[in-house]
């Protein structure tokens, strides 16, 4: 189902709008929606390494804390 909505663009948008790929993206609308829609895909990327980059903290320190039980490791523990 489409909806119409109506924006008001700065004019350096409306310049890039006009220098768009016309044949892969034939009107503006085409162009909005796959910028939309890219950036959507872009941020949820973006949250899933945030949430893999903080279980990999959480992982290290566990296993920081395990290996120092029994004094394999140093204070520099790394990988």
């Amino acid at each position: 189902m489409l909806i119409q909505k109506h924006f008001r663009l700065p004019e350096e948008t409306v310049e890039q709008l006009k220098k768009r790929n016309s044949v892969k993206y034939p009107t503006e609308a085409s162009y909005v929606n796959a910028a939309i829609l890219h950036f959507t895909e872009e941020e949820r990327i973006e949250k899933k390494l945030e949430n893999i980059q903080q279980e990999l903290k959480e992982l290290h320190a566990l296993c920081k804390k395990e290996f120092a039980i029994d004094d394999s490791y140093g204070e520099n523990f790394s990988y």
